[in-house]
């Protein structure tokens, strides 16, 4: 196998402070679940990857990495690798470089940029001198090593949506892992291709973070978030947009204050078969009905005073109103 050859080539300059292996034109292939080794660089992939036209080159000077510096050993892979899979480094005791071993984390970084950690890390037991970071997903590798100093963790987010929501408001809420608040800011468009930012307030529990935007343009909102992490420049997230409902219908309702019923007033008689939902302000169903009539009368008798919302559905079209029950 090619492999073979290469390996051995890679090893032999183990003895010195820098070495470089290349795989060339060809390239090789690394099958899923085989584990490659190069000058203690280990990578288990997932699915099977080809290197062609790749350096691995190797380096026993410390870098910097976040308040301290990295193990005597320093790996650059050129161009970068997209990897699934387990990666690894095996390191002698006078390599750690004053870090220690029962606190090794994997760390990578983009060219000469910043290190940051993997979102995890695993050590061997004691007198094992490996660290490794399993479950890695279509991670870029390009400069690798580990330390025990503190570094970035690297911002993550998905799931970021808009849905409508009580009083002609959009709800914004996305995950975010290994971040805060600070992390992002909220942009809004009406064309998608203007933003600017809004200062809506942000709220976190846990990796569960979302807002509310209450000042909608009319008909359509683009928004996106702005992602910013310390010396990192600002990235943008997908953009997700939603109708201002509010704006599209024109149901009425009457009167308001309202006492032993109400009447709503639907713009025209329903396309689909509508669904008026009573709400208390919390957003607690207390009646629900459908309806096919452009008007129809609400009883209240049993409905305690207080303010309330109607929310008036009619197919992918959502309205909220509120009113109060003396």
């Amino acid at each position: 196998m090619k492999s073979i050859p290469i390996l051995l080539c890679f090893a032999g300059l183990a003895g010195i402070a820098q070495a470089q292996l290349s795989t060339g034109a060809t390239g090789i292939t690394i099958k899923s679940g085989t584990v490659f080794s190069a000058e203690g660089l280990t990578l288990t992939p997932d699915t099977d990857i080809s290197l062609q036209n790749q350096t691995i080159s190797f380096s026993a000077t410390p870098a910097t990495a976040g308040s301290g510096a990295t193990i005597s050993k320093v790996y650059t892979i050129n161009p970068a690798l997209t990897f699934s899979g387990t990666l690894g480094i095996k390191y002698t005791a006078a390599e750690l470089n004053g870090n220690l071993e029962n606190t090794l984390d994997l760390v990578k970084a983009d060219g000469s940029g910043t290190f940051t950690a993997f979102n995890s890390s695993t050590t061997g037991s004691a007198g094992t001198y490996y660290v490794s970071a399993p479950g890695l997903s279509n991670v870029s590798l390009n400069r690798l090593s580990a330390t025990s100093a503190s570094v970035p963790l690297p911002l993550r987010y998905d799931d970021f949506k808009v849905v409508s929501g009580p009083g002609c408001a959009s709800l914004l809420s996305w995950n975010g892992y290994k971040a805060s608040v600070s992390n992002f800011a909220i942009e809004r468009s009406g064309d998608g291709k203007h933003y600017e930012a809004l200062s809506l307030e942000i709220h976190q529990d846990g990796n569960h973070f979302f807002s509310r935007d209450t000042k909608l343009l009319k008909d359509k909102n683009f928004y996106r978030l702005a992602l910013s992490e310390r010396g990192e420049e600002v990235v943008y997230s997908n953009v997700v947009s939603i109708h201002n409902t509010c704006l599209l219908a024109e149901t009425n309702i009457y009167p308001n204050p309202a006492g032993k019923n109400i009447t709503i007033s639907l713009a025209a008689a329903p396309e689909h078969i509508a669904t008026i939902d009573l709400l208390d302000i919390s957003g607690k169903q207390i009646l629900s009905f459908k309806t096919s009539l452009q008007t129809s009368t609400l009883d209240l008798k049993s409905v305690a005073a207080g303010t309330y919302l109607l929310k008036v559905q009619e197919g992918v079209n959502t309205e909220y109103i509120k009113f109060v029950k003396q």
